[in-house]
């Protein structure tokens, strides 16, 4: 939503939402005071700013790393980096040469930026370019929201099937491609999970995640490596009609949720074999940050009230045991 159409009364109908509790009321009223209070001339500096930080490092990227994954921002080099996020012992490199992850992550910012015809240019290359047929070990976390919601959200951006005020980023000729390749790239994904019963592994070969095993594969997971699939895995699901990624990530979701302690707090790392807490540290940081994320934004999304019940929950308990004045502890 706009700046301004939050301060005109938009306010009123987030927070009107069935089962809004007081922590997600004082949340968005935060957020929106912090915003309306601000003079139109700040708003407008401060967007110019994030648009030349964009471009900045876009532009960096594409004249010097595309179509490999990342831009190494001192060497000016690249690297192929989608097979060394989720810190893998041993990343796959034989064979890798990308497949140009910031372009995909950076699609739905040149839409939400206005550049219509780089975010169009940039749909058709990854339509035409782009296959996940790789013989690769990849973190399930990193990919799916990296990759796959880059592709979901430029997908309803190009398909003209995003909110109000998107139409003028609608890709003539656009075909789906995008979501074409969500859904070959969710499938992969899929062969991480094993039951509602057992936690998704941390890693999944990308050419045939069942029969071949990471080389990695490690028995530890996090709690956002669980908490943190099921805003992309329910758009897939929905966009797609096949509800088996929507239900995978529930299920995963739901079991974490099932191994909080009694003052509804989540540990850092769990041993995906036994479901047993290897870390079973609390915190707001690394490891468990995004299941806070992504609990609420799925409950917005999907309008679940479990969801917002596991927020709720999750967010009071952080205030009540885990905030020291204006810091939060362990």
């Amino acid at each position: 939503l706009h700046s301004v159409e939050l301060c005109d009364g938009r306010l009123a109908a987030l927070l009107g939402m069935r089962g809004a509790g007081p922590v997600l009321v004082l949340t968005l009223s935060l957020f929106v005071r912090e915003i309306c209070t601000m003079a139109p001339a700040e708003r407008e500096q401060m967007r110019q700013t994030v648009e030349e930080m964009f471009y900045h490092a876009f532009d960096g990227y594409m004249e010097r790393a595309f179509p490999h994954d990342e831009l190494r921002p001192i060497s000016g080099g690249y690297t192929d980096a989608l097979v060394e996020l989720g810190a893998p012992a041993q990343p796959t490199r034989r064979g890798y040469s990308g497949v140009a992850l910031t372009l995909i992550d950076s699609l739905d910012t040149l839409a939400v930026i206005g550049n219509a015809s780089e975010f169009a240019r940039g749909v058709r290359w990854v339509s035409e370019n782009v296959d996940f047929d790789i013989d690769i070990d990849v973190s399930v976390f990193e990919t799916t929201i990296r990759l796959l919601g880059g592709l979901l959200s430029a997908h309803m951006l190009a398909n003209g099937t995003m909110v109000d005020g998107a139409s003028h980023v609608r890709v003539a000729g656009y075909g789906g491609e995008l979501l074409v390749l969500a859904r070959d790239l969710g499938e992969r994904l899929l062969g991480a999970f094993d039951g509602c019963e057992a936690l998704p592994r941390a890693f999944v070969n990308l050419r045939d995640a069942k029969a071949k095993q990471a080389s990695h594969q490690r028995l530890e997971q996090c709690s956002a490596g669980v908490g943190t699939l099921l805003l992309e895995f329910g758009v897939l699901s929905r966009l797609t009609g096949d509800p088996s990624f929507e239900h995978a990530a529930l299920c995963a979701l739901r079991l974490l949720w099932s191994k909080r302690s009694k003052f509804d707090l989540l540990g850092n790392t769990l041993d995906v074999r036994t479901g047993h807490w290897r870390n079973p540290t609390a915190t707001i940081g690394a490891g468990v940050d995004s299941f806070y994320e992504y609990s609420l934004k799925a409950y917005l999304v999907f309008g679940k009230p479990e969801l917002y019940a596991m927020w709720n929950a999750s967010a009071s308990a952080v205030e009540q045991h885990l905030r020291v004045g204006p810091w939060y502890g362990e």
